[in-house]
């Protein structure tokens, strides 16, 4: 697995409160704002030279695809397929 896919145990606690506030804003159950977001991160993780801004952006990527202003990418990474 590569590393720059694991989410460390802090990483895990904000994403997860992350999750719930989308969840709260867009009025969509958390599992499917979990799946969108935890693979926005992963895509996103996977690629970045600089993860502190990693959460950041996966937060944007998921309310706007939850809003419908932008389209979900495949995930390339093989921690996906794991």
């Amino acid at each position: 697995m590569d590393r720059s896919t694991l989410i460390t145990p802090n990483e895990q606690v904000s994403n997860d409160h992350a999750i719930a506030k989308i969840a709260r804003e867009t009025h969509n159950p958390i599992p499917i704002v979990k799946r969108i977001y935890d693979e926005e991160f992963v895509r996103l993780r996977s690629s970045a030279r600089i993860v502190e801004y990693v959460a950041l952006f996966a937060t944007r990527h998921t309310r706007e695809i939850l809003k419908g202003r932008r389209q979900r990418r495949p995930v390339t990474s093989s921690y996906a397929h794991a």
